[in-house]
This record gives structure tokens, sequence and C-alpha cells, in this order.
């Protein structure tokens, strides 16, 4: 799958990228094709517009949240090990509210 925020592209590139993965990225601009217009409008676009959403929304919450802004190591291993580390710590924060959560209701029925 792929979504990006490419501003620019050209069909071609759509075309070459769409036989290797789904592109899910919505044409801006100029007069749509009818071909590209039922393809839009197709659920494996959808889909795919629903799982990009996701993506950017858990990106959007490791940025804010989660102290994620910049990552100081070099090369791809580390980046994605920081990545993962951030992934983590959100996970484990998410735990930890539930478990509290679950711990008051507890002493409220007590």
């Amino acid at each position: 799958m792929i979504g990006s925020r490419l501003l620019q592209r050209t069909e071609r590139d759509v075309v070459q990228t769409a036989r290797r993965q789904v592109v899910c990225i919505p044409q801006r601009g100029g007069t749509k094709a009818p071909e590209r217009e039922a393809y839009e409008k197709s659920r494996e676009f959808k889909d795919g517009q629903r799982f990009r959403a996701g993506i950017e929304g858990r990106i959007s919450v490791l940025f804010r949240g989660r102290g994620m802004k910049r990552c100081l190591a070099q090369g791809r291993e580390r980046f994605e090990l920081w990545v993962a580390a951030a992934v983590l710590a959100n996970n484990l924060m998410k735990i930890a509210a539930l478990l509290a959560g679950r711990s008051s209701r507890r002493r409220k029925a007590a």
C-alpha cells in the first residue's frame, strides 16, 4: 500500500507504482479520466485510503504526545529501532491507562 503526500506526479509514475502495489493517492486538480474516477470509487482504493488515514493518525499521536519529534540516530536500522521504541512506549502508556481505569472502577464498586 502506498500513501504519500506527493504534490506532483505523472500518470506514468502512478501506473508504474500500481503494477507493484495499490496506489491510494487521490488525483488533485485537473480533469479526471473516467478510468481514474472509477478507480477512486473502487473498494480497493477506499480501503487504501482508510489504511492511510489510520497510519497518519498513529504518526500524529507519536509526534504530538509521545515525544517522537526528531531522530538523531543515523541509518535506517537505527531509525526503525527509534520508531519501534516510540510505538512500544505508546502501547505501554495505553496499557497503563487501561489498568488505571480498571482499578479505579474496582475501588468505586467496593
